[in-house]
């Protein structure tokens, strides 16, 4: 259930998504707080990094549309307490795979920012 001022937390993981589609790391940092982190798995492999890991591959390794024609995402739930939000998310077709994404965000002087993305490849 999404709650009912949910649009500015939507609209920043829409920042986040359109970054990375268009390969543009501006509009991709402006959707993440200074000190986010972010935790996944590639395979086997599991990631723990700073958020600015993920601005210096897209800076150096991401396209435009490389993210694939099909990529979407469905943000299937939002809980906010006070200026903490959670996220529940589903990302289809990303770099033709799927993953079940959780964002925790918080609200700052300059809007709500992500503070950690967390996912787990599930096709």
């Amino acid at each position: 259930m999404l709650a009912p001022d949910d649009a500015p937390i939507r609209d920043t993981i829409d920042r986040y998504v359109e970054g990375m589609r268009t390969a543009d790391v501006a509009l991709l940092r402006s959707a993440f707080h200074e000190h986010a982190s972010m935790f996944g798995d590639f395979g086997d492999d599991q990631m723990a990094a700073p958020i600015e890991t993920l601005f210096h591959w897209a800076a150096a390794e991401l396209e435009p549309g490389a993210t694939g024609d099909d990529h979407r995402v469905e943000i299937e739930d939002v809980e906010i307490a006070g200026d903490v939000a959670l996220a529940r998310v589903y990302e289809r077709d990303f770099f033709g795979g799927d993953a079940r994404e959780f964002f925790t965000l918080v609200r700052t002087s300059e809007g709500w920012r992500i503070t950690c993305k967390s996912w787990a490849t599930v096709a």
